[in-house]
């Protein structure tokens, strides 16, 4: 039986990214067991998951001083592990820091493609992959440590990473979404997302607040305001429809596994390149994604076509960078209400 440690430690967006190669894993070898080292903020979406044989939680900025001790007793405790394959999907210093005490056969990507090229020091084998969409990328790695690990497995497809994947939820857990779901009266609800890390990929308040005003009319619609208790662009958007007194609903401080399992319920999910965009997708629920500074070929939605197609590409000249550069000059304030609603309109009757 091996053991395989997986290191993808943030944001929340990637560590949703990289949960396809567990099953990928799980399917080459399945008599592997898999645990994985993450920070607190996306920590419940892992936990409790029987697909994980452990979690091991780093404090969020694990490497400032008043976290260390945290830390150095997280890392005592997989330094005592020997693990017969680590897999470092970030690439980074803070990464490449862990990964110096780990004791094992280490995997990452080459200097090219990881995201501080000095970590290739810190693994023993390194890949160039052949990719389009960031999930293919780390995809590449899982089959190019698990052929090291079990040799004679074979790759599956897409099709069947879209059958195997699958989060558990606590009992208790799902019956305080699906009470609220009916005490609300939200089934085949509208949900916005408008949170996400960089401010250039913020779609304004403005905006949401016009496309929200016009689903509004239609009570068969209700809209879901998603992400108040973590962001500021959502609690903007909120202040902004009660002001203007358009009904909508906030969805509750939940974590990340129930908040999933309650957009599962929703008719649309819509949202910036944003974690809760991705995990939409690996469930199969119907998304519109709004990219600018981001690819979205190369970080959109991949496991569902619809998805894939309905993904907005907005021309930005500040690709890759989190701020435009002033608000003049914000490209996404160009891709304007109507132009969603048209493409909203269309999904939802597909």
């Amino acid at each position: 039986m091996l053991n395989i440690l997986i290191m993808r430690v943030s944001a929340i967006g990637d560590v949703i990214h990289t949960l396809p190669c567990v099953f990928l894993l799980k399917q080459l070898i399945p008599s592997a067991r898999i645990s994985w080292i993450v920070q607190n903020k996306a920590a419940s979406l892992l936990l409790n998951q029987p697909f994980l044989e452990e979690v091991y939680v780093l404090p969020d900025n694990f490497l400032y001083p008043k976290n260390i001790g945290t830390t150095l007793r997280v890392m005592k405790k997989l330094r005592s592990i020997q693990w017969d394959g680590i897999i470092d999907f970030q690439g980074l210093t803070k990464t490449s820091m862990l990964l110096a005490f780990l004791r094992g056969k280490k995997y990452g990507f080459d200097k090219k493609h990881a995201r501080w090229p000095l970590s290739t020091w810190f693994t023993h084998q390194q890949i160039t992959p052949d990719f389009s969409n960031i999930v293919q990328k780390n995809l590449a790695l899982a089959a190019h440590a698990a052929y090291n690990l079990s040799p004679h497995r074979s790759c599956p497809a897409i099709h069947t990473l879209q059958s195997a994947f699958q989060l558990a939820i606590q009992k208790a857990d799902a019956e305080i979404v699906k009470a609220w779901i009916v005490h609300s009266q939200l089934r085949a609800f509208i949900a916005l997302c408008p949170n996400t890390t960089w401010e250039s990929k913020h779609w304004p308040t403005e905006h949401w607040t016009a496309v929200a005003g016009e689903l509004a009319k239609n009570p068969l619609r209700p809209i879901v305001v998603v992400g108040t208790n973590f962001g500021q662009a959502a609690k903007d958007l909120a202040a902004e429809l009660s002001k203007q007194h358009i009904p909508f609903h906030i969805m509750p401080a939940w974590n990340l596994a129930m908040t999933g399992y309650a957009l599962t319920y929703a008719r649309l999910v819509i949202a910036p390149d944003t974690g809760l965009l991705h995990l939409c997708d690996y469930l199969g629920i119907k998304t519109i994604g709004i990219f600018g500074p981001t690819s979205k070929s190369q970080h959109g939605p991949f496991l569902v076509g619809e998805n894939v197609k309905q993904a907005l590409q907005i021309p930005c000249p500040h690709f890759y960078k989190k701020e435009h550069n002033d608000s003049q000059d914000n490209c996404m304030a160009r891709f304007m209400p109507t132009d969603m609603l048209m493409h909203i309109y269309k999904a939802l009757n597909q």
